[in-house]
C-alpha cells in the first residue's frame, strides 16, 4: 500500500514591504506595509489588532468575525484578507478558540537582524 503524504498545518505567508531609508515612524505606516495593496485594510486591520490587544489575555473569540464585518462595512473576503495578512505577517495568532497578540513579527525581525549581522559583521545592536 504507498504512503501518503503527511503534512503539517498551513503556514500562512504575507509580503511586508520594506523601503530602504524610509522608516515607518507610525503605526499606521507599519500597517501600511503589510497591506500596501488597501489603505482600507490597513486601517481595518490596525483596529482589529487593537481589539485583539485589548483583549489579552483571553483573547478575541474567533466568532467575533460576524459582529466585526457587520459593524464595519467589510465584506467576508475583505475580512478573511485582512487575518490572513495579519496572521502572515506574524502581528496575530489563532489560539484556544481565539485571536491573540503574537510575537511572530518580531521574533522574524531579530532572525533578520541575526543573519545580516553575521554575513556583514554589522553589529545589530538597536540604537
Amino acid at each position: 500500500m504507498p504512503r501518503r503524504a503527511v503534512r503539517g498545518p498551513p503556514r500562512q505567508k504575507t509580503t511586508i514591504l520594506f523601503k530602504a531609508g524610509n522608516l515607518p515612524g507610525s503605526p499606521e505606516e507599519l500597517f501600511r506595509r503589510v497591506f500596501w495593496k488597501s489603505d482600507f485594510l490597513a486601517g481595518e486591520a490596525q483596529n482589529f489588532w487593537r481589539e485583539v490587544k485589548k483583549s489579552e489575555p483571553v483573547g478575541l473569540p474567533i466568532q467575533a468575525w460576524k459582529d466585526w464585518i457587520s459593524k464595519r462595512s467589510m465584506s467576508v473576503g475583505q475580512f478573511y484578507n485582512m487575518i490572513h495578512g495579519l496572521v502572515g505577517a506574524g502581528f496575530i495568532e489563532r489560539k484556544d478558540s481565539g485571536w491573540h497578540v503574537s510575537n511572530g513579527f518580531l521574533r522574524e525581525l531579530e532572525q533578520m537582524l541575526t543573519v545580516y549581522s553575521a554575513e556583514s559583521g554589522l553589529s545589530h545592536q538597536m540604537l
